[in-house]
């Protein structure tokens, strides 16, 4: 008979694409798991006979196994996983930058000519990086007020309600500053925009859906007696259910979760999975 163990952990979980070798391609480890919980499930319906009012038998209409994980660390490929989308690495792509702030100061229209100071400006940040143009939403932070962009000109000055984009070059590097009439001179600007960056991204399509992983749950935890109980789930074919939550909260770390759900791998043995105990002298 199989030795009683104490569970002392969360242990680890790695899910991969399901492969009929079982030698699928590694979709992802979470190895800061805060929990994880497989439940097992028989769902039962009492078979009634005669005037009794106690069931003279049960049938068993259907059984099921769900496996909920949650993670300290937030990895795009659990997105991929609940979503079926492709984790793209290392692609070229744009970035919004919110709520950059900056106080309107004296400046020139032309930057080139010794005209003085005949406006409003304010540098941007990531000026040299700015995708498309920026797409720039200014706003006044006092008044809240949405400026308008309009066309760069180097004679005349933007009205109140109004700004202009102006990017150039700076010796080696590209830089942009935004240009305000000279009524806004000492005030605060709040603006977004976006900018070029090197990202790893899943993109959410309307018509992907989730595919199937191997799933293994791996734990090895210490016993009182100085040796390393171990436990090992393992489950051939689940597909993602329910939702896929970020829990963000202030002051608080975030987390996010995966649900899982078995379903028949058609395996010719008719197995869906393995639960497995074993001991070690070692953590494994």
């Amino acid at each position: 008979m199989s030795k009683k163990m104490i569970i002392k952990g969360v242990g680890q979980f790695l899910a991969k694409r399901a492969s009929k070798d079982g030698n699928g391609v590694e979709v992802i480890t979470l190895g800061n798991m805060q929990d994880l919980k497989i439940d097992m499930n028989v769902e039962m319906e009492d078979i009634f006979g005669g005037d009794g009012l106690f069931a003279i038998d049960t049938l068993v209409k259907s059984k099921s196994i769900e496996i909920t994980a949650t993670d300290a660390k937030f990895d795009l490929a659990a997105l991929e996983l609940m979503m079926g989308s492709k984790l793209q690495e290392q692609k070229s792509d744009y970035v919004y930058v919110l709520g950059e702030q900056k106080a309107v100061t004296a400046g020139s229209l032309d930057r080139t000519a010794s005209t003085g100071s005949n406006a409003g400006v304010c540098e941007v940040n990531f000026g040299g990086t700015l995708f498309n143009g920026g797409g720039f939403a200014v706003r006044l932070k006092n008044s809240n007020r949405l400026l308008k962009q309009v066309s760069l000109s180097t004679s005349a000055a933007p009205k109140a309600d109004e700004f202009m984009v102006d990017t150039f070059q700076d010796g080696s590097e590209n830089k942009t500053r935004l240009i305000f009439s000279p009524a806004l001179l000492n005030e605060d600007v709040v603006f977004n925009y976006q900018r070029i960056e090197t990202v790893d991204v899943v993109d959410i399509l309307m018509d992907e859906v989730p595919f199937p992983v191997h799933v293994v749950h791996h734990g090895s935890f210490l016993q009182k007696d100085g040796t390393y109980a171990g436990i090992e789930t393992e489950l051939f074919s689940c597909m993602a259910k329910g939702s896929f939550s970020i829990d963000a909260a202030r002051s608080t770390a975030s987390t996010s979760a995966i649900s899982l759900s078995v379903i028949d791998p058609e395996r010719a043995d008719g197995k869906l999975g393995s639960v497995k105990r074993f001991v070690s002298n070692k953590k494994v």
